[in-house]
């Protein structure tokens, strides 16, 4: 009997924003001591993916590491994978930056080692069937995907590798076995020796694994078993001993055939497709999951990586704001304007799954970050504009100034989207919206034995902690959204009610123009009070300044009787506890810098955001931000108009200010 061929790839990746003890860490606990370990052994071939964040870090911080892969990429031992240099989703940029990204790599792998790859790592294994005639024009081979893209496709012997095409254009596609992904390292040695003669006995010839490196020392009590107790040195004894065969996957497409022609469709790892789906969809999913037979499931899918577009609004926000800085981008020639785009392409921030991403606020931050910082590189033409933004068939309204930038959706309760502070580079509105989590529902408890674990496996339990904060959301969290209620509510009635309470004009339809140089925003509707039924008429009006936005309320009295309530305006803003100082009427931001005013306000009653997620660590309570809301007690009598003001304005940056493009 022959030896079964062990083909082996390591990808590794830390997110835009991550912070600089994960990056340590990561390579203390987990890439560092795998080079090091598997060094020794020059019996294991295999292939390495970093991700361009970390080749940085390499660079920079770690330029021992940078050697030790050259020696083994001389040596025959390493084979290096190409990708997008800044881990993004292939299929959610344009075309131009995704040949861009994969320069990007090809040319820092050739320039540093010497070597063009062959063969790409795909983001999260994001598959789409045109990316077969895009990878083949960008000088790739193959690419790996997981074995659920196969299963769909029909394919049960997933031991060896495939042939696809896109106009013509050819890719070969190597599977990932799931459940070597599962045993590796988590199960004992024994396992996995028992696994690769079960394959040898059913006439398998070829064993195919791509997995996270992170596995490999910093998941969760992976770097005891891994290295202490450890399960890597036997794992490398048993391959140096010859008992299977490791091989590059460029060699293995030198040396053997194709198992034949396929069509993949859209996909991408099984559990990431189970993640997309709405809680009740995922609950709906995986009980069919678990009736249908195995060879039925095949036709059985999740949802599709796009969807999380639609789960998370805030995710396709950040997308179209990708999209266009990118456009905006390509007219420019400025390098590091592409360099702060194509950082911001990160995948981690747009999707959420067992990881943090989307949830962690220092990802999503970063990403604004840089896209703001190209922004910053490139002129502008300032005022309104007035367009489809976020591609859902009605249009938003843009303003540009100096100071700020900002977004304004009609259709969305004439909520503000995004406020760019160009001047501290940040976006003020990043706040995710609270949302019920299948996870939230369906916790189970944790009874994991000694050994390491799959993060996939590791069944978690809320902690009592987390349930205080398990209140949802039943609007998105925008900012400048009205409520009228009644005259006499107070703040603490108000914080129990707020999330839950929207009335008839938060998410409904403005009717919205441009006059002279403000947006103008209108809506009619009736409001329960105690005293019965009061017909409002509210405009709302945007103005610029050089330093400030104006925001205007004209309440008006619409019904034949006089009325008494409370106006309250919610601002979602993106700090945290420590970084505010709350008046009376104002609250300041960064030492007095920045300040948002309501004049004639009684108070501002100040809220912390905070969400339940959860990550590959366990659950966790994170702060998103501050919710504000200016209150005003109002009487009226019938056909009385009432005028109110805020204001958000920098203080003292005059000279930053001037050195902001603007034609």
């Amino acid at each position: 009997m022959n030896k079964l061929t062990f083909l082996f790839g390591v990808h590794n990746h830390q997110p835009l924003g991550n912070f600089p003890e994960v990056f340590r860490r990561a390579f203390d606990q987990a890439y560092w001591p795998f080079l090091e370990t598997v060094s020794r052994f020059p019996n294991f071939r295999f292939a390495l993916h970093f991700s361009g964040f970390l080749w940085d870090y390499l660079m920079s911080q770690a330029r021992e590491a940078v050697d030790l892969i050259r020696s083994m990429v001389e040596s025959g031992q390493v084979e290096l994978l190409g990708g997008g240099y800044y881990e993004p989703i292939l299929t959610q940029i344009p075309e131009k930056d995704r040949l861009a990204q994969l320069n990007l790599m090809n040319e820092f792998l050739v320039d540093t080692f010497g070597c063009k790859p062959k063969g790409l790592w795909l983001a999260e294994r994001v598959w789409e069937p045109h990316l077969a005639s895009l990878l083949h024009q960008a000088g790739f081979k193959y690419t790996l995907l997981d074995e659920q893209h196969f299963n769909y496709a029909g394919v049960t012997n997933i031991h060896g590798y495939y042939l696809t095409e896109d106009q013509g254009l050819k890719l070969s596609l190597f599977p990932i076995d799931k459940t070597l992904r599962y045993y590796i390292p988590f199960r004992p040695l024994t396992e996995l020796q028992n696994y690769f003669q079960k394959l040898q006995n059913s006439g398998r010839d070829t064993a195919i694994i791509g997995d996270d490196g992170e596995k490999f020392g910093l998941w969760p009590g992976t770097n005891k078993w891994v290295y202490e107790d450890g399960w890597l040195k036997s794992f490398l004894e048993f391959i140096e001993s010859g008992s299977v065969e490791m091989i590059t996957f460029s060699q293995y497409l030198e040396s053997r055939p194709s198992l034949g022609q396929i069509y993949i469709p859209p996909a991408s790892y099984e559990e990431m497709m189970e993640w997309v789906l709405s809680p009740e969809d995922q609950k709906e999913y995986l009980e069919l999951k678990s009736y249908l037979p195995e060879k039925a499931r095949r036709f059985l899918r999740g949802g599709l990586y796009r969807d999380f577009s639609l789960k998370y609004p805030e995710s396709h926000h950040l997308r179209c704001r990708q999209l266009q800085v990118s456009a905006e981008v390509s007219q420019s020639h400025d390098p590091e304007a592409k360099k702060n785009l194509y950082q911001a392409q990160c995948n981690d921030a747009y999707w959420h799954g067992i990881f943090g991403g989307l949830y962690l606020p220092h990802l999503r931050r970063a990403v604004y970050q840089k896209l703001i910082s190209a922004e910053l590189k490139i002129p502008f033409v300032g005022g309104w504009e007035k367009f489809d933004f976020d591609l859902d068939g009605q249009d938003e309204y843009q303003l540009k100034t100096p100071s700020f930038f900002l977004w304004v959706k009609p259709g969305s309760g004439g909520g503000i989207t995004e406020i760019d502070d160009r001047y501290h580079g940040i976006n003020l509105s990043d706040v995710l919206t609270k949302r019920q989590e299948f996870y939230h529902l369906y916790a189970t408890s944790s009874n994991e034995g000694s050994e390491a674990r799959s993060i996939h496996e590791i069944s978690r339990q809320l902690p009592a902690e987390a349930k205080p904060w398990l209140t949802f959301d039943n609007y998105r969290r925008l900012s400048f959204l009205e409520r009228f209620l009644p005259q006499d509510i107070k703040r603490e009635q108000y914080e129990n009610i707020y999330y839950q309470q929207t009335g008839d004009f938060i998410e409904q339809p403005y009717t919205a123009f441009l006059e002279e140089d403000s947006l103008v925003i209108k809506r009619q509707a009736e409001v329960i009070l105690p005293s019965g039924l009061a017909k409002i008429g509210l405009t709302k009006r945007i103005r610029a300044g050089l330093k400030a936005l104006l925001f205007v309320y004209e309440i008006e009295n619409l019904g034949d009787s006089e009325i008494d309530l409370t106006l309250t305006s919610e601002w979602n803003l993106a700090f945290f506890e420590q970084d505010y100082q709350l008046g009376r009427n104002q609250v300041k931001f960064f030492d007095g810098r920045l300040s948002l005013e309501a004049p004639e306000a009684e108070a501002i009653w100040d809220f912390r955001v905070r969400t339940v997620s959860q990550s590959e660590k366990d659950y966790e309570v994170i702060t998103q931000g501050i919710s504000f809301h200016p209150v005003w007690r109002l009487k009226m009598t019938s056909g009385e108009k009432q005028v109110l003001f805020m204001t958000l304005g920098h203080h003292d940056i005059r000279s930053r200010l001037d050195k902001i493009s603007l034609s």
